[in-house]
């Protein structure tokens, strides 16, 4: 299965429950959009047609699956008894694809099991170089090996945990604890719940993979 379009970015819809209240406004012609299994009633509620349904297919309704059966939608079947989540393979599709940027949806919520399971798909992406983020209704979630730069509502937390045993050389702008240079080791809470003070933060790192977490 093969698809035409030069595809910067992925948006990938998963079927937890916690995402934002609002759709997405996503451009087709830039942006791949996979659903993992069941984040296929996410699309239609989203009104966002997918290029792909990926996964075993053992979670989606059979009407949603009608539904996009009758639009053209592509369905790429996996085993159920596999080694990856449809999550991940619906990743994967999309790095084989070149994108640079992939955006979870859908990834949190309450199987634990699997948003602890795409809190390291971030890993990856993080170390592969692939910008990321998991949205979910409240939190934006990002990995990162270099350095960090957003928008950010002034007063709002910002937390950052260590994906790696220590990321070194942190430095933060915008943060009203302000890092400079400091070690964070894996097993600590000493990132966790900084404040933004101004609405543009920026983090940098000399080694290692970070997660930042920052409210909408």
């Amino acid at each position: 299965m093969s698809h035409n379009g030069n595809f910067s970015s992925a948006l990938i819809l998963a079927s937890g429950e916690d995402v934002p209240r609002k759709r997405f406004e996503v451009d087709r012609d830039s942006t791949l959009i996979i659903c993992a299994d069941a984040g296929a009633h996410l699309a239609r509620v989203w009104e966002l047609k997918p290029h792909l349904i990926i996964g075993d297919l053992d979670s989606i309704s059979a009407d949603d699956r009608t539904f996009w059966e009758q639009q053209g939608v592509p369905f790429q079947t996996a085993p159920v008894r596999k080694d990856q989540t449809d999550v991940e393979l619906a990743v994967e599709y999309a790095l084989g694809l070149g994108v640079v940027f992939v955006t979870l949806v859908g990834a949190w919520g309450s199987r634990l099991d699997h948003a602890l399971g795409n809190l390291e798909l971030l890993y990856r992406l993080a170390s592969q170089g692939i910008g990321n983020e998991l949205i979910t209704s409240r939190q934006i979630l990002t990995a990162f090996r270099s350095n960090f730069a957003g928008k950010v509502r002034e007063k709002s937390w910002v937390s950052l945990v260590p994906l790696t045993p220590v990321v070194r050389g942190v430095h933060t702008e915008g943060l009203g604890y302000p890092l400079r240079g400091e070690d964070l080791q894996k097993g600590t809470t000493r990132g966790i719940s900084n404040y933004a003070v101004e609405q543009k933060i920026a983090v940098r790192i000399a080694e290692g993979v970070l997660l930042l977490i920052r409210e909408q």
